[in-house]
């Protein structure tokens, strides 16, 4: 869709009239996930995998005989796609869409039909609000006291989404007044904290629940509750407390993502956790009791740590070898500071894509060496690197292709480095470190801003091409 199409009304009128059959064409199930766009506000760019792990919470999608949920909604995903009704924006190296757009004359035409079916209530968006009587989908996305006001409680009983921006939480009732919530999105949402944990943990219904960015700093024992959970979002939390046992009675939950929020070791019950398929956490070191309990997960297909340090011992590798089951896992992402990990032969032996973000690395007799080699089902290896020594990100970069050149498979590689300078590092360490000994746990947003012409080098991106 050009952007020529605004210089002709007749053209305008013709698009709209092709969008309209594009849609009548569509099967029930494509019409409903491309209506659930309506929820974005214009412009905005829409993550891939929280979009489709939306659409399982809200139950659009239907399970296919050799597919799990996820890849049913990557499939429903790709055929909007496809049929141009959703622009791709970010597209990983594995040609996988990671982020879309709806052009702004698909919105409006799903808008329209997303009113007319009393399909979502959207509240503070640019078209007058009409509310319904009851309301099944509400989306409130600015701070519109007059309206917000006008909610009908009985109304609300019947909501079973509810997504909110930061300045309108404060407007809405009590979040125990929505009692058949599916999906409940506080993204961003700062004045949620612990004191609302009560109600959440009352929506018995809920399948996806997003606290990303909130104020919450603990998981009360009360989330045990939530029985049907499917999808978990803490990152960007301030949680210092360990997860409470009781998450062990949450037996559907497909994701739980932990990223910047609660560092923590692993807890043994989290074996037992069956459906789960993806996990983002943020560990304390590497261990091997750690790494028992995540390979013994008999479902997990994605799995993503960050770790300050390695390993317990400061010049230790941690090898993953064939005693670390990881049945299902097919990708795997690991942030730390030094890379002191190793793959050993018959080592996740399922895996496609392994992502590696480092600062430095462990040379053991100057060699850098991961055992690349030994993942025989790899395909994709993603490395970012953070480092202004160009004969170590030379070395490092030389190491990783060797062994990819001895690989099977000749893995795709994708390579990039971020560079700062050592003053820079050395900054940012002090600084971690007092996080690391400070009781609460404080969460550390970090930025460097360029100001001038000699700073330059304290933060560039070389992307070098394979």
């Amino acid at each position: 869709m050009g952007s020529g199409l605004d210089n002709s009304h007749d053209d305008v009128k013709n698009m709209r009239r092709i969008l309209s059959v594009s849609y009548s064409d569509l099967p029930p199930h494509l019409k409903t996930c491309l209506l659930h766009l309506s929820l974005y506000t214009e412009d905005y760019e829409i993550e891939t995998e929280p979009l489709i792990w939306k659409w399982v919470g809200e139950g659009f999608l239907k399970e296919e005989r050799g597919m799990s949920l996820y890849e049913v909604g990557e499939d429903y995903f790709n055929q909007l796609i496809n049929k141009s009704l959703v622009q791709p924006v970010k597209i990983d190296n594995v040609n996988k869409v990671r982020s879309c757009r709806i052009h702004d004359m698909v919105r409006d035409m799903i808008t329209s039909l997303s009113n007319e079916e009393n399909f979502l209530t959207t509240i503070g968006g640019p078209q007058p609000v009409s509310l319904p009587s009851k309301i099944r989908r509400l989306s409130v996305q600015t701070c519109i006291e007059d309206v917000a006001n006008q909610l009908p409680p009985m109304g609300l009983t019947h909501v079973r989404s509810l997504t909110v921006s930061n300045p309108a939480f404060s407007l809405l009732p009590a979040l125990s007044g929505f009692p058949v919530l599916r999906v409940l999105d506080l993204t961003g949402c700062w004045e949620v904290d612990n004191n609302h944990w009560m109600d959440i943990c009352s929506l018995f219904h809920l399948r996806y629940l997003s606290l990303k960015g909130t104020s919450i700093t603990k998981i009360p024992k009360g989330i045990g509750n939530l029985q049907f959970l499917q999808v978990l979002d803490i990152r960007f939390t301030g949680i210092v407390e360990e997860l409470p046992s009781t998450f062990i009675h949450l037996t559907q939950l497909l994701v739980v993502d932990m990223l910047d929020s609660i560092r923590c070791d692993v807890p043994r019950w989290m074996c037992s956790m069956s459906s789960l398929f993806s996990l983002s956490i943020r560990m304390k070191t590497l261990g091997e009791e750690d790494f028992q309990v995540l390979g013994s997960i008999p479902s997990l297909r994605e799995l993503h740590i960050q770790v300050r340090n390695s390993t317990r011992g400061r010049h230790k590798w941690f090898v993953v070898g064939s005693g670390y089951p990881f049945w299902c896992l097919t990708r795997f992402s690991v942030e730390t500071n030094t890379m002191q990990l190793r793959f050993a032969q018959g080592a996740m032996q399922s895996l496609h894509t392994v992502e590696l973000f480092f600062h430095d690395v462990l040379l053991q007799f100057g060699d850098f060496i991961l055992g690349l080699e030994n993942l025989s089902s790899l395909e994709n290896v993603n490395v970012m690197f953070y480092n202004d020594d160009d004969n170590k990100t030379r070395n490092v970069r030389n190491a990783i292709e060797k062994e990819i050149d001895m690989h099977q498979n000749m893995p795709k590689l994708m390579w990039e480095i971020w560079v700062c300078s050592n003053k820079t590092r050395n900054v940012r360490n002090a600084i971690e470190k007092e996080i690391d000994m400070h009781q609460n746990m404080p969460k550390l947003m970090w930025e460097i801003w360029v100001l001038a012409t000699r700073l330059a080098r304290l933060w560039r991106t070389c992307r070098l091409s394979c």
